[in-house]
């Protein structure tokens, strides 16, 4: 059993943040290529990802990629904002103290054993960076560069609909939402969770440096990194993960379109993330008179409903709603 105690303050609290970061989706991404259990869910993209990788030769992003349940820290560090710039990463590892380097590949040894690459990062951490970062590079290009506006229009979407909830629904509701397991109980975030048969147990504390909150799309669970070299984070797999690639495809079958009508359908679509009737009208080119109409009636059939905001009111889906969602996408 995996249970995390975090104590936080209320200036934690207010000082949540949201950003995302793309070198974590190529290491995880990287990582799902060989884990077939996890695959099913993107498996359009794990065939064409391992077609296009056939025959190249990763060899520090494999050995990166074979440490047992442990991404080095330095790799990973919190995004402060969101960065949609993969050259700007690879930027900031050259910048990474050499101290750092050797404290987490010492980890990784520990964990994976000695192996050549992973001893030469430790006598030549400056020099295995270059070569680390040219590996993800060739393997960014060609697995991930030409979805990637697609798949930061999936986070920017999870990124305000987190931060609508936060809004409308407050603290308890967001950290439910992340993950079932997560609980925020009083000053303490508590996540319990079942991982093999290991029992871990952790107990942080933040004391009011505040926490970032980061969405994936390759993130096979709910995992955190609190570490003295790095801003707290918490890492949660981003709502319709699945829709990136979508994106690429033509256009999505039009069966909820033929059950609702096409007006109410594009009205549930946009739902996905709570809206108010202006941004709805706005977002659809159609009138506000035309918008609350369809609204109305979706909220009689019991797939959206409405929810004050200060002088806003704001739409979003219920269960049905979006259980009704799903199928269709």
């Amino acid at each position: 059993m995996v249970l995390i105690t975090i104590d936080v303050t209320p200036n934690d609290l207010a000082n949540m943040r949201f950003g995302y970061n793309p070198l974590m989706e190529l290491l995880n991404s990287y990582c799902l290529l060989s884990k077939p259990d996890r695959q099913a869910p993107l498996r359009r993209w794990v065939d064409e990802a391992t077609q296009a990788i056939s025959g190249v030769d990763l060899p520090y992003l494999r050995t990166i990629g074979s440490i047992p349940h442990y991404t080095p820290d330095f790799l990973t560090a919190t995004p402060a904002t969101t960065i949609t710039d993969i050259e700007d990463e690879f930027e900031r590892l050259r910048h990474v103290p050499l101290e750092v380097i050797r404290k987490n590949m010492s980890f990784a040894i520990q964990l994976a054993g000695e192996s050549e690459n992973l001893l030469q990062f430790m006598a030549y951490p400056r020099e295995m960076i270059e070569c680390l970062i040219e590996d993800m590079r060739l393997y960014w290009q060609m697995t991930l560069s030409h979805h990637w506006s697609h798949m930061m229009s999936v986070l920017d979407g999870d990124v305000l609909y987190r931060a609508r909830s936060l809004a409308l629904e407050g603290t308890k509701a967001l950290f439910s939402g992340l993950h079932p397991e997560l609980k925020l109980n009083g000053d303490k975030l508590i996540y319990t969770g079942w991982e093999n048969t290991v029992h871990v147990n952790h107990h942080m504390s933040l004391r009011g440096t505040g926490l970032q909150l980061v969405p994936e799309i390759f993130a096979h669970k709910f995992s955190w990194q609190i570490e003295p070299e790095w801003h707290p984070m918490l890492i949660y797999k981003a709502r319709g993960t699945g829709l990136w690639w979508r994106q690429n495809e033509p256009a999505p079958d039009e069966s909820l379109e033929i059950a609702l009508g096409a007006g109410r359908a594009r009205v549930l679509r946009v739902l996905a993330t709570p809206s108010s009737t202006g941004e709805i009208a706005h977002q659809l080119e159609i009138t506000a008179g035309a918008a609350s109409q369809h609204l109305s009636r979706l909220q009689q059939a019991g797939l959206t409903e409405p929810q004050r905001s200060g002088q806003r009111v704001y739409y979003h889906l219920t269960r049905r709603g979006e259980k009704l969602l799903a199928l269709f996408i």
